[in-house]
């Protein structure tokens, strides 16, 4: 096996199963074949770009700002974003920047120049994802700035991260050339050891080549170039064409050519190996403005004397009069400095790289900065020696800490909508663990009526129930705790960052912590208690709650499943990508997916101190397929499952997590831990390969014993699925009494109701409505319906809907029959059901329309209108090209599909931009819309209070 212990002597070789029908492959090679409108509308926003940026380049910024995004806390990204009026910057990129991003409206389709300062997870997690959301935006080019080797990263994500529109290239950070452009100057200090030719030092030893770390029974995976975003045929690949074909050899008596390669050599051999690159950035110098008065009073006429006056050029007048700048214009502005460092070793740090910013007396005051935000590790920070560097930079600078010693994980929207579901049913949906965001409380402030008609005792049963909520918060762990400013005994202060943290640089330089997000309970209660007919629907909903709980025998049944991402895509506010926790008993627990932002939520569900005792209990992940929202948040969870040990203190040594996955994902796992960081001790590879049922005739001792055992369940079978190459289904078989399938991403598969044959829980991907059927059938996804027929045909006893698409931020769209099926339930994210529980789900459907009814208005106009653009449209036979273009995006993003653009995440663009990128049902334009949405509520209310 891949990692520390090898199970498997043979891996089962599956190139040419595959489980698609005849009609699939005939529609796969049509859409193959059909033109990309994706590409052109991202052409169009490029070029536009490219003319506003061009324009702005005459001027140096007026409005700058840093912004704290992601706080460094765990389970939050590291991120920073510098906004001027001109460009936009991003300083570290961490896991979850993009959620939070679209969460704050913090918009990100000017980005130009991301730096990072350490090649570490907690720094590039989320430049994936990102990549590919500014890609669909028309941003033509990303340049990088960090160590040597970040840009790696897109070639061993370039399965799954497809960088077809917009180029990523790696900027030469070098202490001897700056960066530079019309908004700032960069210097990069290269942090680390020293490596050239006149070194004394011993070399490190040279790195493995990755076939040499990678075990033999993975050949066949390590050299994968499967195109996971490219829709099979049902042809085996052909490996013949991709062949690199070997470029000619030069003539070695070119004179210049020998210089040339004599001169790379050279380069190579002085050139530094730094693992760090801090970063010196000076603004570009602002000229005041002219006081067109003063202008007057000495006489000067329009013309070219006032541009060369505000320009800093003494004037002379015809009368022989001497103007002088300085008295008829502001001070010019000569560029505030802000310093950003990581420093993860004392040893190798030359504090002189900074001398030129000391406030030592000899500096200009200008030189001196202005904010120094400090990724440091905590243990660092705190050292003498590090305190001492910080305090030659004088009293003058604010000091940001942007490392684990935060604890802001940044999100208002993930408890906003927990506290509404907490209304339905407390055990379901238990409030969140994350106590950083400060929850504000008002005593006995007003109820905000919407009518004279409110009763008294509606009132009162608001106040009633917020003031719960906001006691059992503040009981939570931490929540007395927060970020506090750190400082020693020369006053030497260290701003604690949070989201939205700001420091203004111009045309003012001050903190500004006035954005940074807040709970507000009482106005969470307000709008969900005073939504028409949710009263009743709730006192009726909990009447059949309060029976189940009285039935039910133990509080802590297992198995438990907790659902963390049901969103499809990329990550929403308000649904993350996919990841499920089935907690098997009390000391074991196994992970369904783990897309970008996963650890994230178990940070937020279980809570700080909570997390680490879960990681120690995780068994087992399984990665349905490699689609980046299904696995990209692998390496975080594993990194902190390995710190949850680590914390122990024990000399007994981590076992690692079993990871079921297609053998192919060893590639990257192994690229990454060549590359970046070690993580090949933290998981044993059982590729989904080797648990296909059909490899069950002759079962393998070695998986029963030393798998199952583990995990605490007595088989696992696993099926391939119709949605891409090497995608699976699974079913795992609990007890005897508990059989849970998981669908992954497809369409209706026979394979996965054989497995999953009388199982007691289906979680099954629904990710479109039934009026997209085509377009979910485009896109290798169900519908609800179709998930639901699954279930049915298995003799699954309930279905749990999920991964939905992300226009369905709240609440998906089911038909009225499904409304009426006793087993079938919607999957939240931050929900968890135990056996007892699955009988309650079906019934949440009627409360919770009136809970978003306004989400739910929104839907059924979308579908009016696309039913009245349909009747325009759309062919008797097949969907007209125009029809499937407006459905059909570019198959190459991290995602499935692109369906999220109907949301409002990074695809909103700055106010002076005319990119949109949104979908035909992204917007409703027609003029009915409106006048009809009162009734559309009316309906939904009449129907759930009956």
């Amino acid at each position: 096996m891949y990692g520390k212990h090898s199970l498997f002597r043979k891996v089962v070789r599956i190139n040419s199963i595959r489980c698609y029908t005849k009609e699939n492959k005939k529609l796969l090679e049509f859409l193959a074949n059909m033109p990309k409108p994706n590409s052109s509308r991202i052409a169009e926003a490029q070029r536009q770009r490219q003319h506003i940026s061009k324009k702005s380049e005459k001027y140096a910024p007026s409005t700058v700002y840093l912004q704290v995004l992601g706080s460094g806390a765990r389970g939050a990204p590291n991120a920073l974003y510098l906004f001027t009026d001109q460009k936009r910057y991003l300083f570290n990129c961490g896991e979850g920047t993009q959620r939070l991003a679209h969460e704050h409206k913090v918009k990100l389709s000017r980005l130009d120049h991301i730096f990072i300062t350490n090649k570490t997870w907690r720094n590039l997690g989320g430049l994936p994802g990102l990549s590919l959301t500014l890609q669909d935006v028309g941003v033509p080019k990303i340049t990088l700035h960090g160590p040597e080797g970040l840009d790696e990263l897109y070639n061993a994500t370039r399965r799954f991260v497809i960088m077809k529109d917009m180029n990523v290239v790696m900027a030469k950070c070098n202490s001897s050339k700056d960066y530079e452009d019309s908004v700032m100057t960069v210097k990069y200090v290269l942090i680390g050891a020293q490596d050239n030719i006149l070194s004394t030092e011993p070399k490190p030893a040279k790195k493995q080549k990755l076939e040499e770390k990678t075990p033999v029974e993975f050949e066949e995976f390590i050299h994968d170039d499967t195109d996971y975003y490219k829709k099979e045929t049902g042809r085996a690949p052909d490996h013949r064409n991709n062949q690199v074909k070997p470029k000619p050899k030069p003539n070695n008596c070119d004179k210049a050519y020998l210089k040339k390669k004599t001169e790379k050599v050279l380069e190579e051999l002085q050139k530094q190996n730094c693992s760090t690159v801090a970063y010196i950035c000076i603004l570009k110098k602002r000229l005041g403005t002219l006081d067109l008065e003063k202008c007057v009073e000495f006489g000067v006429k329009p013309g070219p004397l006032l541009g060369q006056l505000k320009s800093g050029h003494d004037v002379l007048l015809p009368d022989g009069k001497i103007v002088l700048s300085k008295d008829v214009k502001t001070p010019d502005d000569p560029g505030p400095v802000f310093i950003v460092l990581e420093v993860q070793d004392l040893t190798n740090f030359n504090e002189a790289e900074f001398s030129a910013h000391f406030d030592d007396g000899k500096n200009p005051r200008e030189n001196i900065p202005t904010v120094i935000v400090h990724y440091t590790p905590p243990h660092i920070v705190s050292h003498p020696t590090y305190r001492a560097f910080m305090a030659k930079f004088g009293p003058t600078p604010r000091h940001v800490a942007m490392n684990s010693q935060n604890s802001c994980l940044g999100s208002e929207a993930v408890h906003r909508t927990q506290h509404r579901l907490h209304l339905l049913h407390a055990d379901m949906f238990p409030l969140l663990r994350d106590a950083s965001v400060p929850a504000l409380w008002t005593p006995g402030a007003a109820p905000h009526a919407d009518s004279p008609e409110r009763l008294k005792a509606l009132e009162e049963l608001k106040n009633k129930i917020a003031v719960a909520q906001f006691q059992n918060l503040i009981r939570m762990e931490g929540a007395s705790g927060g970020d506090a400013a750190l400082s020693d005994g020369d006053k030497l202060e260290l701003v604690s960052a949070r989201t939205l943290t700001t420091f203004h640089l111009r045309p003012k330089k001050e903190l500004d912590r006035s954005s940074e997000p807040k709970l507000h309970i009482q106005d969470y209660i307000q709008e969900t208690m005073g939504a028409d007919g949710f009263v009743a629907s709730l006192e009726k909903f909990r009447s059949l709650a309060d029976s189940a709980r009285y039935a039910k025998s133990n509080s802590e049944e297992y198995p438990r499943v907790v659902f963390l991402g049901t969103g499809s895509c990329i990550p929403s506010k308000t649904r993350n990508t996919s990841a499920i926790v089935i907690h098997v008993d009390e000391h074991r627990s196994i992970l369904l997916d783990c897309g970008e932002g996963t650890f994230g939520q178990l940070v937020r569900f279980y809570g700080t101190k909570q997390v680490n005792h879960f990681l120690r209990k995780l068994k087992a992940i399984y990665i349905s397929h490699l689609h980046a929202d299904h696995h990209i948040g692998l390496i975080g969870v594993l990194q902190a499952r390995r710190q949850a040990f680590e914390e122990l203190e024990s000399n007994k040594p981590m076992k690692p997590v079993y990871l079921l996955a297609p053998g192919q994902i060893v590639t990257w796992l192994s690229i990454y831990d060549h590359q970046f960081e070690p993580i090949r001790d933290d998981f044993t590879l059982i590729p989904n390969q080797s648990l296909l049922a059909s490899n069950f005739d002759n079962p393998n001792p070695e998986l029963t014993s030393a798998v199952l055992a583990s995990m605490g369940v007595q088989d696992i079978k696993t099926c391939l699925v119709s949605h891409c190459p090497n995608a699976f289904g699974v079913a795992i078989d609990v007890n005897q009494s508990y059989k849970v399938t998981y669908s992954g991403d497809t369409i209706p598969c026979d394979e996965l109701v054989k497995i999953g044959k009388d199982s007691t829980l289906l979680i099954h991907e629904a990710t479109m409505e039934d009026e997209l059927s085509d377009e979910a059938r485009i896109k290798m996804h169900s519908t609800t319906s179709q998930a639901i027929d699954v279930g049915k045909r298995m003799g699954a006893q309930y279905t749990v809907l999920t991964h939905f698409s992300q226009r369905y931020a709240r609440l998906p769209r089911l038909n009225a029959h499904i409304l009426n099926d006793n087993s079938v339930g919607i999957a939240f994210d931050n929900m968890q059901i135990t056996t007892s529980d699955l009988e309650l789900l079906p019934h949440m459907y009627a409360p919770l329309q009136l809970m978003f009814a306004e989400h739910c208005v929104e839907m059924e106009l979308k579908a009016q209108n696309r039913a009245r653009q349909k009747q325009r449209t759309a062919s008797p036979t097949m969907p007209s090209s125009g029809s499937i273009q407006n459905h059909t995006t570019d198959n190459n993003m991290n995602i499935d599909n692109t369906d999220n653009i109907t949301t409002d995440l990074q695809h909103t663009t700055d106010s002076n931009s005319t990119v949109t990128g949104k979908n035909d049902d992204a917007i409703f334009t027609d003029a009915n819309a409106t006048d009809s949405k009162g009734k559309h509520r009316q309906n939904i209310t009449d129907n759930c209070v009956r």
